[in-house]
């Protein structure tokens, strides 16, 4: 999993604009930011994802509560 895509992923379900478990339309707004996520892509974030997170996020600016 590339940080880009993760953070992709985090941008659609920090927005609020999709129910996460609709795949289509996540994948769909992930364009929006600029990624193009696969189901394989969600799925694998869905089930790593506080492995992700600490990988991805751990500079302060991520995880300031929005």
């Amino acid at each position: 999993m590339t940080k880009a895509k993760f953070l992709a992923f985090e941008k659609v379900r920090r927005s609020g604009k999709a129910n996460m478990f609709d795949i289509t339309r996540l994948r769909l707004i992930a364009l929006t930011y600029g990624q193009m996520l696969t189901e394989k892509d969600c799925f694998d974030i869905m089930l790593n994802y506080d492995k992700y997170a600490l990988k991805y996020m751990a500079s302060k600016k991520w995880n300031q509560r929005k």
